[in-house]
């Protein structure tokens, strides 16, 4: 193969007017092709993991800055900026710094000084941090009231509201110079969005001259897509984000495009019209829109290799998107008719009556259907799921795998648990119907049921193994008679709650929508053989 890695066109010489390109690091990329790679296409880096809580005071009072200080060093003498990340998240911090059931005053302590002290070590070093990260909750029932929308972390529990107010003006304090910001996924989720403008609004609103600058200086949109995420989408938060007066930034970009480490010619068209697509949109902003980080550098070294989601694939080779994003103009010259759409995956069912039982011989021999296309930025409980019918049932037998078996949470969905998904008719409308049903079970086989009627016949078993459980359920059909041929709109979701009892992931098999709960038209259909 040619290596195209030499003579390939520096990606950040085509931005340095517009904004910032950056991308992430880890001690294994400061030497070698790694790192003229990085120097060559990228102006700014953010450390990928050695800057989490979690890295830096796994235990009280035991500040380890070895390995954050070699890669801030390294970058800075290689004349990159750095962006700080992050000092405060609910995920990748040690138990005991905000553990659930943690008092009000231990709780500021241990806030305060953890982000008083990482900020004051790289103050004058690092120019930008994400204070706090991943605070909204996903698919907030009323955005408007953003206090309502909030994650119920242990820092909301302890302190209360004002934790955020002490986050940010904490990090103020201890480094007034650099640039503030608020983190989050899925913004292109227009109902998590209007939740995160309005906190921003209101907190900057309450503290517009915290030492000579409003309390939050911007807001990072991380950008892990999927091949069908919505352009328009990603421009209506961004341009609601900016009505707010702060910077924005795209601080973890990348685009899933195939699996299992395989991407087709076609998904990385259909990647690099995104890729292009985002670029080409971003540069419209100058001043308002600052940086755009890819997280990662190629294929192989991301957190989600088997999905292909970078710009250089696993030989460190440009990918069709490196070109788009270095060319938007170009590359949607050539390619922007292609149409990125979702075609809705389909799932045969074979006729048989199993027991409820994981063991039943009748399941043995049946394909399975993976459920693990995420929606959060968080991967996960995933699993696989088979399903027989009968001419009064659906039976349906999930297997989930890495599982932290929490049910902390007094809801279920926020649980270990597998939700199941029924439109009988296979509408696909907008909304649900006296034919749709959800039916959601946790690893301990507690069972909800929307709406409460359906649960009437509804069987399940569940048989739990270490970090896994499998969920079999007898759903009784109520609205149909069915038989070979018959279609039945269906979705499988599995929630992965966290060790703190707070969901940090979301696996589906078709729908990606995060509507699934109240919007049958995204399910994946059964057909019934």
């Amino acid at each position: 193969m040619t290596d195209k890695t030499t003579d390939t066109p520096a990606l950040k010489a085509n931005y340095e007017s517009r904004f910032f390109v950056g991308n992430v690091v880890s001690p294994g990329d400061l030497t070698g092709a790694r790192f003229d790679m990085l120097k060559k296409h990228f102006n700014f880096l953010t450390a990928e993991n050695a800057m989490k809580p979690i890295h830096i005071q796994a235990e009280p009072g035991k500040f380890t800055f070895e390995t954050a200080d070699a890669l801030v060093n390294a970058a800075l003498e290689a004349g990159f900026k750095v962006h700080g990340h992050t000092l405060a998240w609910h995920q990748q911090s040690p138990e005991w710094l905000n553990r659930e059931g943690i008092g009000r005053e231990e709780a500021i302590e241990n806030l305060v000084t953890h982000v008083k002290t990482v900020a004051t070590h790289f103050r004058g070093r690092v120019v930008s941090w994400d204070v706090l990260n991943e605070a909204i909750m996903d698919g907030p029932l009323n955005p408007e009231d953003w206090r309502a929308s909030l994650r119920q972390t242990p820092w909301l529990k302890a302190i209360g509201l004002e934790h955020i107010e002490l986050l940010f003006k904490t990090a103020r304090e201890a480094d007034p110079d650099a640039i503030l910001y608020y983190n989050d996924y899925n913004e292109d989720y227009q109902d998590k969005a209007l939740a995160i403008y309005h906190m921003v609004k209101e907190l900057n609103e309450k503290n517009p001259d915290v030492m000579g600058r409003p309390l939050i200086d911007g807001i990072g949109m991380q950008g892990h897509y999927l091949l069908n995420t919505d352009i328009k989408n990603v421009q209506a938060s961004l341009e609601l984000f900016i009505s707010l007066g702060v910077e924005i930034s795209v601080t973890e970009l990348d685009v899933r495009a195939g699996d299992n480490h395989v991407l087709t010619e076609d998904q990385a068209i259909r990647q690099g019209v995104l890729y292009a697509q985002l670029f080409d949109l971003c540069k419209k902003y100058p001043g308002k829109f600052v940086r755009m980080t890819l997280w990662g550098l190629d294929d192989a070294s991301s957190w989600r290799s088997q999905q292909n989601p970078l710009l250089f694939d696993a030989k460190l080779q440009p990918k069709p998107a490196f070109f788009a994003a270095l060319d938007p103009d170009t590359f949607l010259a050539e390619h922007g008719t292609v149409t990125v759409k979702r075609e809705t995956l389909q799932a045969e069912v074979r006729r048989g009556t199993p027991a409820l039982d994981a063991n039943d011989p009748l399941w043995q021999e049946l394909p399975a259907i993976p459920v693990n296309q995420y929606l959060m930025a968080w991967q996960g409980a995933y699993g696989n799921a088979k399903m027989l019918w009968d001419e009064r049932n659906l039976y349906v037998n999930v297997a989930v795998t890495n599982a932290e078996l929490n049910r902390a949470n007094p809801t279920i969905h926020e649980q270990d648990s597998v939700e199941i998904y029924i439109d009988e008719g296979n509408h696909k409308i907008l909304y649900m119907q006296a034919d749709d049903g959800v039916f959601r079970i946790n690893f301990a086989n507690e069972k909800t049921f929307t709406p409460d009627t359906i649960a009437g016949g509804f069987e399940s078993a569940v048989f739990v193994r270490e970090k896994a459980y499998t969920v079999v359920a007898k759903i009784p059909f109520r609205t149909i008679k069915p038989a070979g041929g018959t279609l039945i709109g269906f979705e499988l979701q599995i929630n992965g709650a966290s060790s703190q009892g707070l969901r940090q992931s979301i696996a589906v098999w078709n729908d990606v929508s995060g509507k699934s709960w109240q919007n049958p038209s995204g399910y994946g259909i059964l057909r019934l053989v």
